[in-house]
């Protein structure tokens, strides 16, 4: 091969790249003059780092020995838990009724063992045990009509001094009791003569059959003196039917310390029973039919009704208690407070999914005494339902410390209160508007002595008001004996008159 010098050569040879050329470092090129190991050293340089891997283990000591100790624990609790419940249940199963069935043929429903039973009967057969019982003793029993149904009456009377109960096992799910109904009603007794409580039990069945698998039990002591009634489950006919009527016949003059009623399925009605019967303690509890209260007096009353209205007057001292989830409360109550009462009279008033219609009147016995001022602490709660609540003094009550809480969400508030009102209040709504009235503007007629109404804003928006209410000038710090309101919503109105 022959290599040409010059041009001509390096034309060919060269590449026709013109750009830089990048040079490399001197210190690449270099040679280092540290030589490798060879294989062996190398070797065993890597056997000194890397340390000796050993064997795990899928279980180890400990691990046993746990397990030993939890099947330990687990014998123990076995002999001393287990066994004795199979003894005892198996007991229960062999002998139902220690003492004889109370009844004649007994009924299942009577086993304290029946999870279904509501509450206040779950534990009916201890409760039972040596108190005086009578149950199905008919003043008319009737095993063949002419109508569709077979009627069976009885009576008994309770003094009235005690626990007074009208309770049953029939709960609120009337897919499970279907078929059944009843009423109560409490009125005063014509006789004005009788001084205990008369009850009468009215039974329509529509066979000799389903009245045998019910039971009327009246009972003179213990936790459940008073009426009981079982009905069965399931009435065994698809077109089968079961009725009650009670009557409830009070004293026209009594004093009650306790009467509770627990009786789902049924209408429950009190009659205009006014200032002649009071009540210590009154608990009224419904599901699924109205309660409905013509005028009671008590020291403490309490109102449940779960899927229906409540209805009533109430003249309460201590506690009211007006408690639903999807019905109406529509009411009149007189909150009067005592001059011995060491805290304030409460009213509660809650429902879910429907409205509140209440007039309150505020009153005391004991106007005047020295030292004594009278205090009041008012709820209502509802969540889409309007809420109209009127608040006022009686003529002896002058003046009192009112704390007033209202809470909605999807419905119009309205509250109304008279001008003897005086303190502060707070009303905020989100996504609507509040309003503020007053109308009452001076007190005296224009003489010496008058007194202007005043309303003072600390803060003022169309969504929220918050200030203080009175007469004369406003204080710079809270007076004793003044009240306080706060009203608050969702997305609805508010409307908060003053007087």
């Amino acid at each position: 091969m022959i290599i040409l010098d010059g041009d001509h050569g390096r034309d060919k040879l060269d590449s026709p790249f013109v750009g830089q050329t990048i040079r490399l470092p001197d210190q690449v090129t270099l040679r280092s003059t540290t030589s490798l190991p060879d294989y062996d050293a190398s070797q065993q340089e890597h056997e000194v780092f890397q340390e000796p891997k050993k064997k795990k283990r899928r279980f180890d000591s400990s691990f046993w020995r746990a397990v030993v100790c939890a099947l330990v624990v687990y014998v123990a609790l076995t002999l001393a838990i287990g066994v004795p419940l199979l003894v005892v249940r198996k007991e229960k199963k062999d002998k139902p009724w220690p003492k004889g069935p109370p009844l004649g043929g007994g009924y299942s429903l009577w086993s304290s063992d029946d999870a279904t039973n509501p509450l206040p009967l779950q534990s009916l057969l201890e409760s039972l045990s040596g108190h005086a019982v009578r149950c199905n003793v008919w003043d008319i029993a009737e095993d063949f009509s002419s109508n569709p149904l077979l009627l069976s009456t009885s009576q008994y009377k309770l003094p009235p001094q005690g626990l007074i109960t009208v309770r049953s096992n029939i709960s609120y799910d009337s897919d499970i009791f279907s078929g059944i109904n009843g009423s109560l009603a409490v009125n005063l007794n014509q006789d004005k003569k009788e001084k205990n409580i008369l009850f009468i039990v009215n039974l329509l069945a529509s066979t000799k059959a389903v009245r045998d698998l019910t039971n009327v039990c009246f009972t003179d002591t213990g936790p459940n003196r008073g009426l009981t009634i079982y009905a069965p489950k399931e009435l065994g006919d698809p077109d089968a039917t079961l009725s009650f009527a009670v009557q409830v016949l009070l004293p026209v003059s009594a004093s009650i310390e306790t009467f509770k009623t627990y009786l789902p399925l049924f209408t429950q009605t009190f009659g205009e029973l006014g200032p002649q019967v009071w009540f210590d303690h009154l608990t009224i509890e419904g599901t699924n039919n109205f309660i409905s209260c013509g005028d009671l007096t008590g020291s403490q009353i309490s109102v449940k009704n779960a899927l229906a209205s409540i209805k009533g007057t109430f003249n309460v001292t201590d506690r009211l208690t007006l408690d639903t989830v999807r019905g109406a409360i529509s009411t009149n109550i007189i909150l009067t407070q005592t001059p011995n009462c060491l805290q304030p009279s409460f009213l509660s008033m809650d429902t879910g999914y429907s409205p509140i219609n209440a007039n309150i009147t505020l009153a005391t016995t004991g106007p005047g005494t020295p030292g004594f001022f009278p205090s009041f602490v008012t709820q209502a709660k509802t969540f889409n339902g309007d809420i109209n609540v009127d608040i006022s003094h009686d003529k002896q009550t002058p003046s009192s410390s009112l704390s007033l809480q209202v809470q909605n969400a999807l419905a119009d508030s309205t509250v109304r209160l008279d001008s003897n009102f005086e303190g502060m209040f707070n009303v905020q709504t989100k996504l609507d508007q509040v309003t503020i009235r007053n109308r009452t503007m001076s007190r005296g007629g224009g003489g010496p002595g008058a007194k202007e109404r005043v309303i003072s804003y600390d803060q003022r928006s169309p969504g929220r008001a918050m200030g203080w209410v009175g007469w004369g000038q406003r204080s710079p710090a809270r007076t004793f004996g003044q009240g306080h309101v706060e009203i608050v919503s969702s997305l609805s109105p508010i409307t908060l008159d003053l007087g």
